[in-house]
């Protein structure tokens, strides 16, 4: 699911208040610095796993005619791969 800047930055700040309100942090900087690098954490993480999705439909590609054909379920593999690729490449999804 693609979320938008917007509502990126509305769930950072979501998150750094609830940790804060359950006393799970102490904020000792800025609170805009810490929702602005929750947010970057967040859009890192969501472009490495774009970059994974571009990767696995590239490799499925290379097996359209087994996938087209019903030798092979397209969803299935996609998220295999997607798991086995994820997994080597110390990606959490």
């Amino acid at each position: 699911m693609r979320l938008s800047r917007e509502q990126i930055d509305k769930l950072s700040h979501l998150i750094l208040e609830t940790l804060r309100d359950k006393h799970l942090i102490v904020i000792k900087s800025d609170e805009h610095k810490v929702v602005a690098k929750i947010s970057e954490v967040m859009l890192k993480d969501m472009h490495a796993e774009e970059d994974l999705d571009r990767e696995v439909e590239k490799v499925l590609e290379a097996h359209s005619r087994e996938i087209n054909s019903g030798k092979l379920d397209y969803k299935r593999m996609f998220t295999m791969i997607k798991t086995k690729l994820a997994k080597e490449r110390g990606i959490v999804l």
